[in-house]
């Protein structure tokens, strides 16, 4: 998660670029946010209802190489006056980054004669009090005869490689990965377990999910967003 982009991966992903763009448009535009949008920040007692979710994606170790993890979520959705407001937050914690909590806020913009339910959220991380390494999630409503839920969201997250060295001064490239959110507790994917994609842990991808998160070579790859002149050039890792 090093070809050029005129191969069959850069095929494959070519059709995320003008949602990439729009999804990192969205994500920056709402920077004046960043208090709302850090690590341990405590859940807001007196808003909505969570409803329980579960991220799985892939993204990049410390080695460079790609894993597949998962997050739990909390979404809270709430009316907003117009979609220029927030109207979505969304809470996630995963083993991946230890007791961090990633704490997001976006918009969900319902179905259309045209276009899908789609989510798009923006997070950044506090690091000794400072924020840095901002990211986004880009996540589109469907269903899947093979999950058993009304709903599930497919799509992207994309921000900085965090565990891409140990050095946490090193840099940290801008990447894109598949994401795939069910309800919690989803028939058949409550018995993955944390940290895993499939019930056998390790690289293992459960059947439900694999067309999201595997092709033919095994894990689907993250792939590098911004060349070194920070130009849009998605290559594969």
């Amino acid at each position: 998660m090093r070809k050029l982009y005129n191969n069959l991966a850069w095929h494959r992903i070519r059709g995320l670029r003008g949602l990439g763009i729009l999804a990192l448009s969205v994500a920056f535009g709402l920077t004046g946010l960043l208090a709302l949008s850090s690590c341990d920040d405590d859940d807001d007692e007196a808003g909505p209802e969570p409803i329980e979710m579960r991220g799985f994606y892939t993204s990049v170790n410390a080695d460079g190489t790609t894993d597949c993890t998962n997050e739990d979520i909390d979404l809270r959705e709430q009316e907003a006056g117009d979609l220029s407001e927030p109207n979505v937050r969304i809470t996630a914690r995963g083993v991946a980054f230890g007791d961090a909590t990633f704490v997001q806020v976006g918009v969900k913009v319902g179905e259309s004669d045209t276009n899908a339910e789609t989510i798009s959220t923006y997070y950044v991380s506090e690091t000794d009090g400072s924020f840095d390494r901002p990211g986004a999630y880009f996540l589109v409503a469907k269903t899947d005869s093979d999950i058993q839920a009304d709903t599930i969201y497919t799509g992207y997250w994309a921000g900085y490689a965090y565990r891409r060295a140990a050095d946490a001064t090193a840099y940290q490239p801008v990447v894109i990965c598949p994401y795939v959110m069910v309800p919690a507790g989803t028939a058949g994917l409550e018995n993955i377990g944390a940290g895993d994609c499939g019930e056998m842990g390790g690289d293992t991808v459960h059947p439900a999910l694999a067309k999201y998160l595997t092709d033919d070579d095994g894990l689907r790859d993250c792939h590098n967003l911004l060349d070194g002149q920070g130009v849009l050039s998605p290559m594969k890792r």
